[in-house]
């Protein structure tokens, strides 16, 4: 059995603009909403895809539109389960300089690792949809033999870790820039 773990391609969103914090709130909100960049594209990915036998990907428009652009046949699941761990942040209520969308991006992603999850999924959370999430990817490649998964960044991370601690063999890190992956193969009788 395989699964294979690949983040969506490219948005069609900004990541040069300045801002306040309160402001990334709605660039947040704008990210959520983002289809794919058009130019997005990556030959490696197309013949990965056409591997497997079933597609899962997030309800989200830059990952379904991903798993659609890969050509990769049935997309026989696609759930909020499998969302990107919410970005978080600020009320708004504290003055900041306008910095660059990736010091915002990098900023609010470690305090939420530190444990701040303003207007955003707690880390509890995060970790229980992860372990939800990894059970209905063994499911569907129990079902369907090999399974690609387009997904995003940090939730492929947890989904790896989930995959790795029951059994399963793959790198560590599936892959964080756009298109890139990680296989991970099961060869026990039992699965978790």
């Amino acid at each position: 059995m395989k699964i294979i773990l690949m983040r969506h391609g490219a948005p069609q969103v900004r990541f040069d603009e300045r801002m306040a914090a309160a402001d990334f709130r709605d660039w947040v909100a704008r990210y959520q909403l983002a289809g794919l960049d058009e130019l997005t594209r990556c030959e490696q990915a197309f013949s990965v895809a056409r591997e497997c036998a079933a597609v899962a990907c997030s309800d989200l428009p830059r990952s379904l539109e991903s798993a659609l652009r890969l050509e990769a046949g049935n997309i026989v699941y696609s759930d909020p389960l499998m969302r990107e761990i919410d970005l978080p942040h600020g009320s708004g209520r504290w003055p900041t300089p306008s910095l660059p969308t990736t010091f915002w991006l990098v900023a609010f992603r470690v305090l939420w690792l530190m444990g701040y999850h303003g207007n955003a999924e707690g880390r509890r959370a995060v970790f229980s949809r992860a372990d939800a999430a990894a059970s209905k990817l063994v499911e569907l490649a129990r079902e369907h033999c090999s399974v690609l998964f387009v997904g995003h960044g940090m939730i492929n991370h947890l989904l790896a870790r989930e995959l790795i601690s029951r059994g399963w063999q793959g790198p560590r890190q599936p892959g964080r820039a756009h298109w890139q992956y990680g296989v991970y193969e099961y060869q026990g009788q039992a699965i978790a």
